[in-house]
């Protein structure tokens, strides 16, 4: 073996390697000179073949699954606070757009806590009768349905605690078929309805009509369900839903509700204070008119104490102007509104409810002054009969008479003025709710063609001379 040598001069050195050995030749076991073997042929890659059509259409399903998934679970994630923003806007809905406008919620709510409420010649009874069908829990036993002749039916009248008084002044046929209709519509049929009956239910003219009612809703019950042809559209909701989920309105109503939180004033969308508010004191002694928990009204004290001079005297005002009250030019009954009436009767009747019809007295002077001129009223003076007769052949429950002199021990101090009876006066002719469906039940209601209304005036006889021929004296 080679050594290395290091030579060192200076400090400096250097070594020198042996040069490496040539690269060995790999020999076959041939021998030598063979040539060396050819390098191996170079495989072929083999065209991977596309998917078929049927794999491709499911995996593509599947990725649209998969990303779809991971796009709706971060919607997930969303939906509670939308659920949250949709209910909150629905149930404070400082617009009134969903539950009602605020101020005849307010009332409606004070009535359902059981309070009495102040300020009602301020109310929109309408709305009032209308947000307590759909807020009421649970639907009373008794309805009272009708004009300001009807507010005077209470809960000790009717002989129930579980009445509600659904008049509303100047009602019109369209307010007393629609609040029935409402109440069955939320699923509340009651099972009695007490209906006072004014003579302007069978006037089919645009005189009979109050612009405070709700013509459209009164359309809808004619058109889904009396089957009578109206021009009635279903209104469109779907712009109307589409508030709930806009950021606005849910803000608006988050301000409303912090803002009227705990507060004992209650505001209006635009802060106005609404004066609706629980009666305080002694309901019997108020100065002003209050609306009663079941629905009655109540006039002030002074109002109600007025001396008879003061009655007849509003009486006799009321003489002149009579006509006026939803009946100028009520000539004949309308057999339309004589149809529909009946209709209705029937429909009720098909709901299970008990209807029970009652005709509220005039006060004597004015009915007496109505008979001395029958040409004015002829429309007037058809109803009473028309109906008696309908009771009679259809064996409907009706008390009352138009003519305060069918009604035994009525006097001008059962009455407010010449249209409205006190309630001293309605006991009089009706005996309460119980002792009419016992009435029902036995057979016993009274015979409504057992009286008739006086339809003119009587016209005394002279006295003195014998009638010629006779020998009597005239009148005798």
């Amino acid at each position: 073996m080679e050594q290395h040598q290091v030579h060192r001069a200076g400090g400096a050195g250097y070594r020198t390697q042996r040069p490496a050995s040539p690269t060995p030749v790999r020999r076959s076991a041939g021998g030598a000179g063979q040539a060396p073997a050819r390098p191996a042929a170079r495989k072929k890659t083999r065209r991977q073949k596309k998917p078929g059509l049927i794999y491709r259409f499911f995996a593509g399903i599947a990725r649209r699954l998969y990303f779809g998934s991971k796009t709706i679970f971060k919607f997930a994630l969303l939906v509670p606070l939308l659920v949250f923003m949709v209910a909150f806007s629905y149930n404070v809905d400082c617009s009134g757009l969903f539950q009602g406008a605020l101020a005849p919620r307010r009332i409606v709510d004070l009535m359902l806590q059981g309070y009495d409420v102040t300020n009602f010649d301020q109310m929109d009874e309408r709305e009032v009768v209308q947000l307590f069908a759909q807020d009421v829990a649970e639907a009373p036993q008794v309805i009272g349905i009708g004009s300001s002749r009807v507010l005077q039916f209470t809960s000790e009248i009717v002989g129930s605690d579980s009445f509600f008084n659904m008049g509303v002044t100047g009602a019109d046929v369209r307010d007393c078929m629609t609040s029935y209709y409402k109440m069955v519509t939320y699923g509340k049929t009651p099972q009695v309805l007490i209906w006072s009956l004014d003579p302007w239910v069978f006037y089919g003219s645009e005189a009979a009509f109050d612009e405070r009612a709700d013509a459209e809703l009164y359309d809808e019950f004619l058109t889904n369900v009396l089957g009578v042809e109206t021009d009635y559209e279903a209104p469109d909701q779907v712009e109307l839903w589409k508030a709930l989920a806009e950021p606005a309105y849910f803000q608006g109503n988050v301000d409303y509700y912090f803002k009227n939180r705990g507060q004992s004033t209650i505001t209006d969308e635009d802060g106005n204070p609404i004066d609706f508010n629980p009666v305080e004191g002694d309901p019997m002694h108020q100065t002003t008119n209050i609306k009663r928990a079941d629905g009655s009204v109540l006039y002030f004290e002074e109002f109600r104490e007025r001396p008879v001079d003061q009655i007849l005297a509003d009486a006799a005002a009321a003489s002149a102007t009579f006509n006026s009250v939803h009946m100028e030019g009520f000539d004949s009954l309308s057999d339309t509104q004589c149809q529909a009436f009946d209709a209705f009767i029937r429909y009720a009747r098909s709901q299970g409810t008990t209807v029970i019809l009652v005709l509220s007295p005039w006060h004597p002077y004015l009915y007496d002054f109505l008979l001395t001129e029958p040409d004015l009223h002829k429309g007037f003076f058809q109803v009473e009969a028309w109906v008696r007769q309908y009771c009679a052949q259809n064996d409907v429950p009706l008390y009352g008479s138009y003519d305060p002199t069918l009604i035994e021990g009525l006097e001008d101090i059962d009455f407010f003025d010449g249209l409205h009876c006190k309630g001293s006066g309605i006991v009089k002719f009706f005996p309460g709710v119980p002792t009419v469906l016992q009435q029902v039940q036995n057979g016993t209601l009274p015979d409504p063609l057992a009286v008739t209304a006086r339809v003119t005036a009587e016209v005394p006889e002279p006295e003195g001379d014998p009638a010629p021929g006779t020998g009597e004296p005239a009148g005798a």
